[in-house]
């Protein structure tokens, strides 16, 4: 019994902490994929603990499913979040030619909010990289009309300098770097230059200090270049282990982050 206490309490803490703004981020849902049968069932399960958390609102990170049909499921259990909902584009649901269907689904790509006064910039990082091939062992240039279209964001994410020094965060779903420990040095797994620099130097004009970020299906914190990177776990399958959850992200009124991963009890991978 008193094991059972303990856990209750361990998972009611991340959501009792104060902040001037809390953000949950669901991320790598991925409906529809062979590695995942319970992906729908663990969604359901993240939507009714966010929904205990109330946030002030809810970042999904990517890779929302495989298909046209697992995103309108994917779509039909995010609505009963009660919270403000965000759509982050993943490798999984942006590649190298179907952009347009994205936006027909689920808007705009890149795009700027704002909660309780704190900016948040989401990019979309498959305009950064090419992420088609898994085992590619060099970074795979994009297409010509999606290097276009990369053009286009990154001028528009130049533009994008806060108002009245207002903290700005930014969203996308592939990190922009390792942490130490990475168990894979594919190109896949990150932003590569020439883009990986481009972006960069864009983030550190824009003053950026916090990233939220996804696609490696476990959850991390840690720093480089500057700015402090996020993880969050996934809600799907577990490629390196650890435990299937999401991100819960408490922001202050500087727009500093700090991040509590809250596991899915029973979930299955």
């Amino acid at each position: 019994m008193r094991n059972k206490v303990l856990v209750i309490l361990l998972l009611l803490l991340p959501c009792s902490l104060p902040a001037q703004v809390v953000i949950a981020q669901i991320s790598d849902i991925h409906i529809g994929e062979q590695r995942a049968p319970h992906a729908a069932d663990n969604l359901q399960k993240t939507v009714e603990m966010v929904n205990e958390c109330r946030p002030d609102a809810v970042i999904v990170s990517g890779d929302i499913g495989e298909n046209a049909q697992a995103w309108e499921q994917a779509r039909d259990i995010l609505k009963h979040l009660k919270a403000p909902l965000y759509y982050v584009p993943g490798n999984h649901d942006v590649h190298t030619r179907d952009l347009e269907k994205y936006r027909n689904v689920f808007g705009k790509d890149y795009y700027r909010f704002s909660v309780k006064n704190i900016d948040f910039v989401v990019i979309d990082s498959q305009l950064l990289g090419n992420y088609e091939k898994y085992e590619a062992k060099e970074p795979l240039p994009l297409p010509a009309d999606m290097e276009q279209e990369s053009q286009r964001m990154l001028s528009w994410l130049k533009q994008q300098k806060s108002d009245g020094g207002t903290a700005l965060i930014g969203v996308q779903h592939v990190p922009v770097f390792r942490d130490n420990g990475f168990p894979d040095n594919k190109p896949y797994w990150v932003v590569n230059d020439p883009y990986r620099h481009r972006e960069m130097e864009i983030l550190h004009e824009l003053g950026v200090k916090q990233m939220l970020v996804g696609h490696w299906h476990y959850g991390r914190t840690f720093e480089r270049e500057g700015i402090n990177w996020h993880v969050a776990p996934a809600t799907s399958w577990l490629p390196w282990g650890g435990q299937l959850g999401f991100a819960l992200h408490k922001i202050t009124s500087n727009g500093d982050v700090s991040t509590e991963l809250v596991e899915l009890p029973g979930a299955q991978p």
